[in-house]
C-alpha cells in the first residue's frame, strides 16, 4: 500500500495500535454512554479530547487535528471560563443590543485550552462587528452608544467613554477601523517584562511568550527572527530622525503584531466589556496598552488610563519606552 512500510516491525507495531485503538474506542464509548455531546459535563468531554487525542496518537493520523481538537459550545466555554467568559449578555449589558444568536460563532479553542487561559489570567472575548441597526462597531460607534447610555446612568463611574478625541477623531483607527464577529483569548494583565520596552523589544517578548503557550504558528515565528528585529533596532540607532516611520511601519506588519496584539478598537470594546460588567477597570485603569496600529503620522497607538474622565488615547515612535506602556496578549 503506497505510503505504508511493509518491513516486519512496521506491520508488529501497526497490530498493537489497532488493538489500543480499539481499547480507547472503549473507554470513550463507556463516558458518553450513547449520549449527544452536548449533554456531557466539561469534565466528560475534556476526558473524551483526551481519549480522542490518544487514539489519534496512537492510530498515527490526522496531526493537524490532533492539536485542534474538538470546538466548545457557548455553555461549555461560558461554564470553564465563568466571569472571565465576554458572550452575549454582556454585550448587551454595556452596549443596549441584543446579538443574533444564529449568528454567533463556534468557539475555536477546546475546554482544554480554556482551562488553561482562565489559570494564565485570560478571557474569553465575543467580538461582534455589528451593533443592532447594522452599524459597524468602531471607536468611533463605541463612543457614540457609551455617550448615550452614560449619559442616562447618573450612579455610572464613568463620566464618558473616552477622553478627549480632539487629535484623532478624523485618524482612520477611529473612524473605520472596525471589529470582526470572532472569539478572541485575551490578556487581563501585561505579558511579563514588557513594560518600560521599546517596541521592538517588546515584540520580541511577545514573540516568545507566545512560544511558550504553543500560540505562535511557525510562519509568525519565522518571519520575526531575533537577526531582524537586531536590524530595525539598528536602524533606529543610526538615525532615528530618518526611520523611526519605516520601522513603525515594518513592526506593524510583522504577522506577531498583527496577530497578537490588539487593534485600538479592540482595546476599547474589551475594556468596556469588562469595566461595565464586573466594575473592573483593569490594567488599563493606570497603564497603556501599546496596539499594532499606525497613526497617519506614523506613530503607533497606544489606549489606556482609563479612569472616570475616559480612556485616553496617544500615540508614539517605536523607540519610546514608558513604566505603564505594556503589551497584552491576543491569541
Amino acid at each position: 500500500m503506497e505510503g505504508i512500510p511493509t518491513t516486519p516491525s512496521k506491520e508488529k507495531s501497526l497490530e498493537k495500535d489497532e488493538f489500543s485503538g480499539s481499547k480507547t474506542l472503549e473507554e470513550i464509548a463507556r463516558i458518553q454512554k450513547g449520549r449527544d455531546l452536548s449533554a456531557l459535563s466539561v469534565k466528560e468531554l475534556s476526558s473524551i479530547r483526551e481519549k480522542y487525542i490518544r487514539l489519534k496518537q496512537e492510530l498515527n493520523i490526522g496531526g493537524k487535528e490532533v492539536k485542534e481538537g474538538m470546538e466548545t459550545s457557548y455553555e461549555q466555554a461560558q461554564e470553564i471560563m465563568g466571569e472571565s467568559f465576554y458572550g452575549t449578555e454582556e454585550i448587551k449589558n454595556t452596549f443596549g443590543f441584543e446579538f443574533p444568536k444564529e449568528k454567533i460563532p463556534h468557539v475555536p479553542y477546546t475546554p482544554e485550552v480554556l482551562e488553561k487561559a482562565k489559570e494564565n489570567g485570560e478571557m474569553l472575548v465575543l467580538r461582534v462587528e455589528s451593533d443592532g441597526s447594522g452599524s459597524s462597531i468602531t471607536m468611533q460607534r463605541m463612543n457614540e452608544i457609551m455617550q448615550t447610555i452614560l449619559e442616562k446612568d447618573s450612579e455610572e463611574e464613568q463620566e464618558k467613554l473616552l477622553y478627549d478625541t480632539n487629535w484623532y477623531h478624523e485618524e482612520d483607527f477611529f473612524k473605520n477601523a472596525s471589529l470582526k464577529t470572532e472569539w478572541r483569548i485575551v490578556g487581563k494583565e501585561f505579558i511579563p517584562d514588557s513594560t518600560s520596552k521599546n517596541y521592538i523589544e517588546q515584540t520580541k517578548i511577545l514573540r516568545d511568550y507566545l512560544f511558550g503557550l504553543e500560540s505562535l504558528s511557525e510562519e509568525e515565528k519565522s518571519e520575526c527572527t531575533d537577526e531582524l528585529l537586531e536590524g530595525l533596532q539598528k536602524m533606529l540607532d543610526d538615525d532615528y530622525d530618518k526611520n523611526w516611520q519605516e520601522v513603525a511601519k515594518k513592526l506593524s506588519e510583522l504577522l506577531v503584531n498583527k496577530n497578537h496584539r490588539r487593534i485600538p478598537a479592540e482595546i476599547l470594546y474589551d475594556w468596556v466589556l469588562q469595566f461595565r460588567n464586573r466594575k473592573d477597570r483593569g490594567i488599563l485603569e493606570e497603564n497603556y496598552d501599546w496596539s499594532n496600529t499606525l497613526s497617519s503620522d506614523g506613530g503607533l497607538v497606544y489606549v489606556g488610563y482609563a479612569d472616570r474622565g475616559g480612556v485616553d488615547v496617544g500615540a508614539v515612535g517605536p523607540g519610546d519606552r514608558g513604566g505603564i506602556l505594556g503589551v497584552v496578549s491576543l491569541r
